[in-house]
């Protein structure tokens, strides 16, 4: 593996944090949070459609390198999600359709780069979520050096390996493991509170009870 450093790959998410977090959104548990869990704006979903949701394998590549990338797709498991702090560097793309199409062959759950991606149009319309800073024509390098399952920063959040991940429209969330039961059931019944609001909207009662 030369200059990658890879370290032991976390566990994936217990199917029911998934199931349960598929009903809800990253608007709803970031409300909950008592500490913030966004990543920053600028990480988008190349598909607005997309829903990602996963345990993360953090990757850390030197500026516009994508070797670690690599073999992070690799080492990972069906249900991972893979994280990578590019440094937000603006002059190389990290992936593009040949590793998203790979990724997606060996059914992991999508991307977050913190940088930059390319075929843009072909990421645009496929399924797989790919959430990153935007893009440009530019390729990367593949010299390394990487590490694999290390803490990083990615969007200005730190994120340790078998985090929970969730993107989707308004952007990413990462949360420790720890707090992702009670993110949950809080989360839950806000949802159940937005709905019985909508319900009252839609019979005329627009003021909500709490505004005095």
């Amino acid at each position: 593996m030369t200059n990658i450093e890879l370290k032991q790959t976390p566990e994936t998410l217990p199917d029911e944090w998934i199931s349960r977090a598929k009903k809800l959104s990253t608007t709803l548990i970031s409300d909950v949070m008592d500490t913030p869990v966004e990543m920053n704006y600028s990480i988008k979903p190349c598909n607005i459609n997309s829903v990602l949701i996963g345990s993360a394998v953090t990757i850390d590549v030197n500026d516009g390198d994508n070797l670690a990338v690599h073999h992070a797709i690799y080492s990972s498991k069906p249900g991972h999600v893979l994280v990578v702090s590019a440094n937000a560097h603006k002059k190389r793309a990290i992936i593009g359709e040949l590793m998203v199409t790979a990724a997606e062959a060996l059914h992991l759950n999508g991307f977050i780069i913190d940088g930059l991606i390319r075929d843009y149009h072909t990421l645009a319309h496929s399924t797989f979520p790919v959430f990153s800073q935007g893009a440009i024509p530019g390729g990367p390098t593949k010299n390394g050096p990487g590490v694999i399952n290390s803490s990083i920063f990615c969007g200005d959040r730190e994120v340790e390996p078998g985090d929970f991940i969730m993107g989707d429209a308004d952007g990413v969330i990462v949360l420790p493991r720890h707090k992702v039961e009670e993110a949950l059931t809080r989360a839950e019944k806000k949802a159940e509170y937005e709905q019985s609001r909508l319900e009252d909207i839609a019979k005329g009662n627009f003021r909500p009870k709490w505004l005095n």
